[in-house]
């Protein structure tokens, strides 16, 4: 079977392995629980899901529909993904270690790859800070809470975007933050911290 389209072909390849990366990964270490009472496994499970079948059907256009006829360039190469999962296996190693959860080394981990992204990578800086803020937003609910974790999704998304400005993203916060207190936690009662744990007045 010809790849008709490689661009739609790659990009399906990423969505399915990115959306098997979290189903696993949340399933296997954290508590799955229901839709009515769900754990902290369920949504990135559910999204997970969700984005192995988007990619699916990403990868059935590449097979079916003619593309343009350019290569795919990535704004990265085969060693850069080899150090990224380094970072990642490393990271996530030393942090029980040092007696940090692995929540933790997740979140260090991102940091660090951003911080690489931005001086070595800047053309991959809006691919790789996007997925980043996802990344920090799922694993710094706990420690941070709802206000800490809205923050980061809210302020790297945007620092990966092509022009900053502290007033919107501020605002953008302050919305998003107050959306997700009254639907999450006011109206679905969902148990989630909206500050960090070491906070007792949250």
């Amino acid at each position: 079977m010809r790849i008709k389209s490689p661009k739609d072909f790659w990009a399906g390849l990423m969505f399915i392995s990115t959306g098997l990366f979290f189903a696993i990964w949340s399933y296997a270490f954290y508590q799955m629980g229901t839709a009515v009472r769900m754990g902290p496994a369920y949504f990135p499970f559910v999204l997970g899901g969700l984005m192995v079948f988007l990619g699916l059907l990403v990868l059935i256009e590449g097979f079916v529909f003619e593309g343009t006829g350019e290569p795919l360039r990535l704004p990265f190469n085969i060693v850069d993904l080899i150090i990224a999962i380094a970072v990642f296996a490393v990271l996530l190693e030393l942090a029980p270690r040092v007696g940090l959860s692995v929540d933790w080394g997740m979140i260090a981990a991102s940091v660090v790859l951003s911080v690489l992204t931005v001086l070595f990578r800047p053309e991959a800086k809006a691919l790789v800070l996007i997925s980043v803020a996802c990344l920090v937003y799922g694993y710094s609910m706990k420690p941070l809470g709802l206000v800490g974790a809205t923050a980061a999704l809210v302020f790297i998304s945007a620092y990966g975007g092509h022009e900053f400005k502290w007033k919107e993203v501020l605002v953008l916060f302050l919305i998003l933050i107050l959306f997700s207190y009254l639907v999450f936690v006011k109206g679905l009662t969902l148990p989630f911290p909206m500050c960090p744990a070491a906070f007792s007045f949250c």
